[in-house]
């Protein structure tokens, strides 16, 4: 049947309540369109099917008898949510159903409403209890949050050394009477319509420093210590590259200390993740490979497993120095000039990253060497978090154009990865000769299909010239911001 529904973020939890549930949900199958999921509500087991997305939906959903729901369960390890849903009458026929989740979405509340036609939901006047809409809003669907956890503005802070950091820094940006800059709680990794382009820059800075160190703090050991590692590392990509966005606006001198000490914090974590990156890659290449019996590269992954675990353990003890660099940076934020605003602030670094990024396409040549495509990468990427960040300036257009971005740069890191493979295995001891040169060819041949099809890509992402490209983006932001 199909659904008419309408969802909200619930700002605070009102009086009227009239049952309340305990549900545990866990995901068969994903994809874009459709999901199949297993669900237990206090004693009740449910298989459901849905599929479309925003306020119309087709769902089926059907009892299912206690063995075959245990049986299914253990198949949704690592896609489950939990959260007790709470009804509440609205009047005329309306009921809210409000999900507080618990675990890794502790403090998220969200809630939704039914309705018996379009036109009845777009009459519905939400009650002052209800936040933000999230209607379409994939972040906050249910088969995100289990599998991706919380988005950034809705996550948690709870790094109490970095809340110290950020406080002073507000405290300080705001103390200054001629200060008009102000930290946002707002994490979302978008310059937003409704802030200043100076505040948002500096509030999506913060926000990367912040959740970078909560992740280290809160990390466990083993697997969990090496995702938040992951984890921390990409939001310090995502601060360096916001920073690169005002380097001309914040000086020579402060950018190259601040990138410096970020860079440093990143690399304090990067042996972990390199080790992890070896492994899986090494599974990736010779996954379905009838050539390679398992037996051909058993011991060397096992090596590198063992190497991985080592290394893990071992960086355990330099969480705590990144942390701390982290929040000097972030601590050091309320200081930097960012006296323009507006395009004048964000499109000098936008024009150098995309100038940079086409400059290193043009120098590939036929056969690049390792360091030009890892160059390019590094440039790709700026560009790609840069239009994040911009997004928002025309939706429709930036975000495919991101993804495109994003696609090209996985390429050539995936490219990278076997590149840093293929070194390792020259050494590897625990390869035959004969299966270390199987394993060579078959390192080049998917190299060059991945160098192929990133040079295709690159041809469409640094198709324009940079003074069209400029222009363009400008547009883009004069219609969004109506700048001059």
């Amino acid at each position: 049947m199909a659904e008419i529904e309408r969802k909200f973020l619930v700002k605070e939890m009102p009086r009227a309540e009239s049952a309340a549930a305990t549900i545990e949900q866990g995901y068969l199958a994903l994809d874009a369109r459709a999901e199949v999921r297993l669900r237990r509500i206090d004693g009740e087991l449910l298989l459901t099917a849905k599929s479309g997305h925003g306020e119309v939906r087709e769902e089926v959903e059907v009892e299912i008898d206690p063995e075959a729901f245990e049986a299914l369960w253990p198949l949704t390890a690592g896609r489950r949510v939990g959260k007790v849903r709470h009804y509440v009458p609205l009047g005329e026929g309306l009921r809210a159903e409000i999900d507080v989740y618990g675990g890794s979405l502790d403090g998220l509340r969200t809630a939704e409403i039914e309705f018996g036609s379009l036109e009845r939901a777009e009459r519905f006047v939400p009650p002052p209890w209800l936040g933000a809409e999230l209607t379409g809003d994939e972040r906050y669907a249910n088969q995100t949050l289990a599998t991706v956890g919380l988005p950034d503005e809705a996550a948690k802070r709870e790094d109490v050394s970095m809340e110290t950091a950020l406080d002073q820094a507000a405290e300080a940006a705001t103390s200054d009477a001629s200060a008009r800059h102000q930290v946002a709680p707002d994490r979302a990794y978008r310059l937003l319509s409704d802030e200043g382009t100076a505040d948002g820059v500096r509030r999506v800075i913060f926000g990367r420093l912040d959740k970078a160190a909560e992740r280290l703090r809160e990390a466990g050991d083993g697997d969990a210590l090496a995702e938040a590692i992951h984890g921390a590392r990409k939001d310090l990509k995502k601060a360096r590259a916001a920073l690169r966005l005002v380097r001309e606006e914040v000086g020579e001198k402060t950018f190259k200390r601040e990138n410096r000490a970020l860079r440093d914090a990143a690399r304090a974590l990067s042996a972990s993740r390199d080790a992890e990156v070896k492994l899986g890659t090494l599974d990736s290449l010779v996954e379905g490979d009838d050539d390679l019996p398992p037996a051909a590269t058993a011991a060397w992954r096992a090596a590198l497993a063992a190497d991985r675990d080592r290394i893990v353990g071992e960086e355990s003890g330099g969480t705590a120095a990144a942390v701390e660099e982290i929040a000097a940076v972030a601590g050091r934020a309320s200081g930097w000039k960012l006296h323009a605003d507006g395009w004048k602030l964000v499109a000098p670094g936008l024009d150098t990253a995309y100038r940079e990024g086409r400059e290193a396409f043009a120098a590939l040549g036929d056969a690049p060497s390792f360091e030009a495509v890892h160059e390019l990468r590094k440039r790709g990427k700026d560009l790609w978090y840069q239009l994040r960040l911009l997004r928002d300036a025309w939706q429709p257009v930036l975000e495919p154009a991101a993804e495109e971005v994003h696609d090209f740069t996985d390429r050539l890191g995936d490219h990278h990865d076997l590149a840093v493979l293929a070194v390792d295995l020259a050494g590897s001891p625990e390869v035959d000769p004969v299966h270390r040169e199987t394993l060579r060819t078959l390192i080049e041949a998917r190299q060059a299909s991945l160098l192929a099809a990133a040079m295709a890509s690159g041809e469409r992402v640094y198709a324009e010239k940079p003074k069209a490209f400029d222009r363009r983006m400008h547009a883009y932001w004069r219609a969004w911001r109506d700048e001059d």
